[in-house]
């Protein structure tokens, strides 16, 4: 693609527009594509005055062709669609001045129109004109300027196409390289937050909630807003294997706009002990089931806020064990749940990366072999008796292994056992050193 903006200069203004109405009339119906043929001739009559005016008009009129066409996303030929709305996007920036508000017009209207077009193309299950439309989305992006407030217009059209094509994949947008982008871009915070909230939207319904939480928490980041933070929250507590919520306590100010029954449900997270969080979550879940479910993020119910909880204290619970072996019992009791279940609960543990451990049905116990910082929060007495005595018990270990080490190196430096034995003549001589004394 980059060969055709190469060439673009080389090009006359009268073939440029040629070429990029030329395929614009490829997505017209048959009657419409003699129209723009003769719109062509009308151009020639009007270049016979060639100023800036009479160029500007009838970039215009090519620009409306391919608005009217939804992008002008057919093509003869692989590649045509994006050639042509490169050398569309070369004819607007040298004939318009980039910063000043035609330009934008123009450029947003041709963004819009191919984002309408490869949504169309999604819905009707055409994959090529589809993908031409998240190619020329893409190029279009690159192909403004890094600072340009138009960037921001490109990506989230591009967001949007990739959206309704499930294929959003293709696009995770880090919250770094994000972050960089707006810092970059020369416009308002409440634009860089309006596309900051439309964009998380088309993630979280795509099911990339970690993505849409991201994306929240920048736009929190700029303006703080109590259902925002509420959201944010709701998008956490959705993601099955997500057990933190410092991302979103520590933007400022975020913990004072949550209210109500989200700072109850924030306390049970970070604010009660974690084994006896599971009663009052328990509690707390049977009060308010529809304030969980208000909240609008597909998966997350006041199911998921226990599991969750009951899962940060059998990790805690295993992170407090002296012997590292607890039994099914205390687990049970624990997390409020039959016997029969513990085992279910600490596969679902192990599958979150909360804990490594073994089962031992016979014994009925856990052993605990490493467990997670992500699913323990408190460090408080118990934890540093623990910790000393853990360091106790790692002490005596490495100061025995330590000692073995210096036995094997003392008798290494003595040499073979059988260079150590005296020979049959010294023996005879010290025997009769001894009878001579």
């Amino acid at each position: 693609m980059s060969d055709c903006v190469a060439i673009a200069p080389e090009l006359a203004f009268r073939q440029q527009i040629a070429e990029t109405l030329q395929h614009a009339s490829r997505s017209m119906a048959t009657a419409e594509q003699v129209a723009a043929r003769e719109l062509l001739n009308t151009f020639d009559v009007q270049l016979k005055d060639d100023n800036e005016a009479t160029r500007q008009d009838i970039v215009r009129k090519v620009t409306d062709a391919y608005v009217a066409t939804n992008g002008a996303l057919e093509a003869a030929k692989e590649g045509e669609v994006e050639s042509s709305h490169l050398l569309l996007q070369h004819i607007l920036s040298t004939n318009f001045d980039v910063k000043g508000e035609e330009y934008a017009s123009l450029v947003k209207s041709v963004l819009e129109a191919v984002r309408v077009g490869g949504e169309a193309a999604a819905v009707a299950g055409r994959t090529a004109k589809l993908e031409a439309a998240s190619r020329v989305l893409n190029n279009t992006y690159n192909y403004i300027a890094p600072e340009s407030p138009l960037r921001l217009a490109a990506l989230l059209a591009l967001v949007q196409v990739l959206g309704a094509s499930d294929d959003l994949s293709t696009l995770p947008l880090p919250s770094a390289t994000v972050s960089a982008a707006l810092a970059q871009w020369s416009v308002s915070d409440a634009d860089k937050v309006s596309f900051l909230t439309t964009a998380a939207a088309v993630y979280e319904s795509a099911g990339d909630l970690a993505t849409a939480l991201s994306l929240t928490l920048l736009s929190l980041e700029r303006s703080l807003v109590a259902a925002t933070a509420e959201h944010a929250l709701a998008l956490a507590l959705a993601q099955p294997n997500r057990f933190e919520l410092d991302d979103l306590l520590k933007v400022q100010g975020a913990r004072d706009a949550l209210t109500g029954k989200a700072t109850e449900l924030v306390a049970l997270f970070v604010e009660d002990d974690e084994l006896e969080a599971v009663a009052k979550a328990t509690a707390w879940a049977a009060a308010n089931a529809a304030y969980v479910s208000g909240l609008g993020v597909t998966g997350l119910d006041v199911d998921a806020v226990l599991r969750k909880v009951r899962l940060v204290a059998l990790t805690t619970l295993a992170a407090r064990s002296a012997t590292k072996q607890i039994s099914y019992a205390d687990i049970a009791k624990a997390l409020a749940v039959d016997e029969v279940d513990v085992e279910a609960w600490v596969i679902d543990a192990i599958h979150a990366k909360l804990l490594q451990a073994r089962l031992s049905q016979p014994l009925s116990t856990v052993r605990i072999i490493s467990v997670s910082s992500h699913g323990t929060r408190r460090f408080g007495p118990e934890e540093w008796q623990l910790l000393e005595r853990r360091l106790t018990e790692w002490k005596s270990a490495v100061t025995d292994a330590r000692q073995v080490v210096d036995d094997a190196e003392s008798l290494a430096a003595q040499g073979p056992i059988t260079h150590q034995r005296r020979q049959p003549q010294q023996r005879r001589q010290e025997q009769e050193q001894e009878v001579a004394a």
